[in-house]
């Protein structure tokens, strides 16, 4: 037992043609199996991506953003000397313009949960210097 028997070809019986016809055609039955598979998993790939779109931010998530947009604001309003109150809320409404257009949401709470981590790092790097210019402008008008 456990030993390798050395068969010649010689001594191979030969495949009817009907088994090998017969072979063949479950052959081609497991390709298009695998090919129906790979589609399969393809697709549900696609719908699991779709999902984590459709889930929105936790409503701590939300509050999380709002107050880094808020204190981003203010960092930004000392940066450009922009002591007035009116200042800071114009800033933090420009950095909500900037989050929502990117990610097409309404509101903060209107994210996909998969983006907040992205979301709050353009947050935390938001600085438009044109912006910031016209925002100073019309604070000190």
């Amino acid at each position: 037992m456990g030993e390798l028997v050395k068969m010649n070809h010689g001594d191979a019986l030969p495949i009817p043609a009907a088994v090998a016809e017969e072979m063949q055609q479950m052959r081609e039955a497991l390709q298009t199996m695998a090919g129906l598979l790979r589609t399969t998993n393809e697709t549900m790939a696609q719908l699991q991506r779709q999902v984590r779109l459709l889930e929105k931010v936790t409503p701590a998530q939300a509050s999380a953003l709002n107050r880094a947009i808020r204190e981003r604001a203010t960092e930004l309003c000392a940066i450009y000397m922009l002591r007035d109150e009116g200042g800071e809320k114009a800033v933090a409404a420009a950095i909500r313009k900037a989050v929502k257009l990117r990610f097409g949401a309404n509101t903060s709470k209107d994210l996909p949960r998969c983006e907040y981590e992205v979301a709050m790092a353009q947050v935390q790097g938001w600085d438009d210097y044109k912006i910031m210019k016209g925002i100073r402008e019309k604070v000190k008008q």
